[in-house]
């Protein structure tokens, strides 16, 4: 089992926002990876957990479905936009080089799972609006980008898939490094995988801080971003030591109040 610090900033999750002291980040924050890794990074790299602030995260929702609304045609070469892609030796996951909007199915088959070398690869110039639809709902979203070098579109959709909130688009500069590496069948070698976390409710600007679909986009100026998206699920329960922690700083806080009235 390999674990690795990705960054250490304060989470955006409603229980620990309230106690932050400040925040690195001005869009999205930092996490924790926690994952099994096969071999190599062309092999299967499950994630476990991931750690927000001092809350140990292993409730997960996945997406469950997907409609291609635009993806640029491939014809040949880096044509296209949008496809399916996985690491040389990881197991199960779907290499598909041209994505019609009749192939959400395959979309679901690389992001439904906690392998994160099963990814959506985007070519350099490629544009595409794909919406995602979680098993349960998420109050944040986690992304790891392969390569750390493009940008990527999302917004908040409702019931009806009406967009909601904030519509941001996460620029190269702003991803946070993963702490390992991935191989996969489009490219020669490793490539080092960035992540953020974006806050449903912070971030995106949803009111009531979660949500169950999310469109994302890619533009051709994007440079082709390569992406595996998990979310948290909203109605998770909190580990015990989160709990203490949280416990502990609500004492001081009460502490506090009664010693300025005295």
């Amino acid at each position: 089992m390999s674990k690795f610090a990705v960054a250490t900033g304060l989470a955006t999750g409603a229980l620990v926002s309230s106690f932050a002291t400040g925040n690195a980040f001005a869009v999205g924050f930092g996490f924790e990876t926690d994952y099994f890794e096969n071999a190599s990074p062309k092999g299967d790299i499950l994630l476990k957990s991931v750690t927000i602030g001092d809350e140990i995260i292993e409730d997960f929702s996945f997406v469950n479905s997907a409609v291609i609304d635009f993806n640029d045609a491939f014809d040949g070469g880096n044509t296209g936009a949008a496809s399916a892609d996985k690491g040389d030796n990881a197991t199960g996951g779907v290499v598909q080089e041209n994505l019609s909007e009749m192939d959400g199915d395959v979309v679901v088959a690389n992001l439904s799972t906690n392998n994160l070398n099963h990814i959506i690869d985007t070519e350099d110039e490629g544009a595409f609006t794909i919406d995602l639809q979680f098993g349960k709902s998420i109050d944040n979203l986690l992304i790891w980008e392969r390569g750390k070098n493009s940008d990527l579109g999302i917004v908040a959709l409702d019931a009806a898939g009406n967009e909601i909130g904030e519509k941001l688009t996460i620029t190269r500069n702003m991803w946070l490094d993963a702490g390992y590496s991935i191989d996969t069948t489009e490219i020669d070698e490793a490539q080092e995988v960035g992540s953020l976390g974006i806050s449903i409710f912070d971030d995106l600007g949803v009111e009531s801080g979660a949500v169950d679909s999310i469109r994302f986009f890619s533009e051709s100026g994007f440079n082709g971003p390569d992406w595996k998206f998990v979310g948290t699920d909203a109605a998770r329960v909190p580990e015990p030591a989160f709990i203490l922690g949280f416990t502990l700083v609500g004492g001081a806080l009460a502490w506090q109040k009664r010693a300025k009235a005295a």
